[in-house]
């Protein structure tokens, strides 16, 4: 006899024809079983917060959609391809098929780049209500194309600019080539926020680097006479012209001019209208806002400089490396650990370097804690324990645990534990993890 389908089968069907394989969320949850009848891997993690955490690093590192199985939706309207998926029913009313539509429609829009995680609400008589349908057939992703009468005026804007600026966010990631060839093309100087981190080269002479977050680049914003923001919600100055571009209308600048369309097609809509290269001295105001960021960076990061070009040296170019809330990540790797391409840092702490590690094809994963975050996070050690995963968590101390612990794993976690007396020290220690049958903690100093 067939086995019974449901409406938790529309759900877990659906997924699978849009091309999901991998899902995350706490033990217990009633879509479990019916995603793993259906293909779909599922990771489990000890609560809420970790599945979400690590679903958003599986999406940010992947490049594609993370979906989470949760108690709760998610009421902030967070920023990031995550579909989160409940089973309380308190959604709209709808049957299967319509459920099955709206995690269709979900994943499209995912797909055509707009950065908003969606919820979906499964009711209890859905779930194991009887549904003999098909999954619904993956859309069209193409995203929208901006007006081209707005990409001139754009064009006009910056084709006239003396001293542009580029600010770049999430919303580019797919839009490194194109970007970089439209930073050479106007000589302008190019920041980044965390998560755009790479879309144009750390280590380009236009860069300087993911420091939306200083002082230096609202200068920089204000002395300039034409701002391009490209998948960022950055506030520029009062009285700078801007430009945004962005596939969700919600995060144009409201007082400029907005492309809304893919960042990759726009701006080489906009390199077509540039038919120049720019003189030098771009590069000269990138370096100026390029040492001045790394001043300001060092008046609180200074004493993680270090263990990040250590790390950086360490890990191959296409290896990842996941931070945290803490000061070596978010005062240290943002501003000294250079990335060449997108997608290859994020933070999330230990939940989301398992995430990470889940990403295929694989590539080399290295958390960076402090020893007040991994003291939070042993049940996560426990989950990436059991899943196998060699992970290298290097833990320093950096003031985020108040001196309250020693950075040492719980006896009753069995991850590999070692010690590196200087940052010089982890280079062997972190091939020696990747080698290893579980995550390997490496304490610093």
């Amino acid at each position: 006899m067939d086995a019974l389908r449901t409406g938790a089968t529309a759900v877990a069907e659906t997924l699978a024809a849009h091309g999901v394989d991998t899902a995350f969320g706490a033990p217990g949850h009633p879509l479990h079983r019916p995603l793993v009848d259906a293909g779909v891997a599922v990771v489990a993690l000890p609560d809420d917060d970790a599945a979400r955490r690590a679903a958003a690093a599986y999406a940010r590192v992947g490049g594609r959609p993370g979906v989470l199985l949760s108690a709760r939706p998610d009421r902030l309207g967070g920023t990031g391809t995550l579909l989160v998926l409940t089973a309380r029913g308190d959604g709209p009313a709808r049957g299967a098929d319509d459920t099955a539509a709206a995690v269709a429609d979900a994943l499209t829009a995912m797909r055509r780049g707009r950065l908003r995680t969606v919820s979906v609400d499964v009711a209890p008589d859905v779930l194991d209500g009887a549904w003999d349908g098909r999954p619904p057939a993956a859309a069209d992703a193409s995203p929208p194309v901006a007006d081209p009468d707005a990409v001139a005026r754009a064009a006009d804007l910056l084709r006239a600019a003396e001293k542009p600026l580029v600010v770049v966010g999430a919303g580019a990631v797919g839009a490194g080539g194109e970007l970089t060839e439209l930073v050479q093309a106007l000589g302008a100087p190019v920041v980044t926020t965390t998560s755009g981190k790479g879309v144009v080269d750390d280590g380009h002479p236009l860069s300087a680097g993911a420091s939306v977050r200083l002082p230096a680049v609202a200068g920089a914003a204000a002395d300039s006479d034409v701002v391009l923001v490209v998948g960022s919600g950055f506030a520029c100055p009062d009285g700078v012209p801007v430009i945004g571009i962005d596939v969700d209308a919600d995060r144009l600048p409201p007082g400029g001019v907005g492309l809304l369309g893919d960042a990759a097609a726009t701006v080489a809509a906009l390199r077509a209208a540039l038919p120049r290269w720019a003189s030098g001295i771009g590069v000269v105001r990138a370096a100026a806002l390029r040492a001045e960021c790394r001043e300001q960076a060092r008046a609180d990061g200074r004493a993680f400089e270090l263990v990040n070009d250590v790390l950086r040296e360490a890990l191959p170019a296409h290896g990842v490396l996941v931070g945290g809330a803490t000061p070596v990540s978010r005062l240290g790797s943002v501003h000294f650990f250079p990335v060449p391409a997108p997608r290859l840092f994020c933070d999330g702490g230990l939940p989301a370097a398992v995430g990470a590690s889940m990403v295929r094809p694989a590539r080399p994963v290295v958390a960076l804690l402090g020893t007040g975050a991994l003291a939070c996070a042993s049940a996560e050690l426990a989950a990436a324990v059991e899943l196998g995963l060699a992970l290298p968590v290097v833990v320093v101390r950096d003031g985020s645990d108040d001196g309250r612990t020693d950075g040492r794993t719980p006896h009753d976690v069995r991850a590999l534990e070692v010690r590196a007396d200087e940052p010089d020290d982890l280079p062997d220690l972190l091939l020696d993890a990747w080698e290893a049958d579980r995550p390997t903690v490496i304490r610093l100093g």
